[in-house]
């Protein structure tokens, strides 16, 4: 089955993967919301962004770019672009809440979808880049 999975287009697995991260982010938000009141809609999203990051990682990591190399290294690119994103994240809600007077269930719902394409482009050439192959391991995969 996993090797199925890795015929999928990585664009897709991201879709895939990143779909169900931000359902179970947006879950978590709609979920805390409801036991701790919307009133503080801010602080609940940034703890669902802390808490999903580490299932996205691994998710991305090795289920989308199948990427090798410094766990470390990569998670901390991978904060910045969920910084990134959580910015640009908060002012969409923002925007949707205060201004259209929305509700902050469909305007969260809005502000993951948008950020989809970002991400994936973000993760893809920024936290998992592909690091080019030296003349001598290109020479050996000649010879291979």
């Amino acid at each position: 089955m996993l090797r199925s999975w890795f015929l999928i287009d990585e664009k897709v697995r991201f879709a895939i993967l990143a779909s169900l991260n931000m359902f179970f982010r947006f879950v978590l938000f709609a979920f805390l919301c409801w036991m701790l009141s919307s009133y503080n809609y801010q602080l609940l999203l940034a703890a669902t962004w802390f808490f999903s990051s580490f299932i996205a990682f691994y998710s991305y990591k090795l289920l989308v770019f199948s990427a090798t190399g410094n766990h470390w290294h990569q998670y901390v690119k991978s904060l910045l672009i969920w910084i990134f994103s959580y910015i640009i994240n908060v002012f969409i809600l923002q925007y949707l809440v205060e201004n259209l007077k929305w509700s902050p269930y469909p305007a969260q719902a809005v502000a993951i979808t948008f950020l989809l394409t970002t991400n994936y482009l973000l993760f893809k050439h920024f936290a998992f880049k592909k690091r080019p192959q030296t003349l001598l391991a290109r020479l050996y995969d000649i010879f291979d």
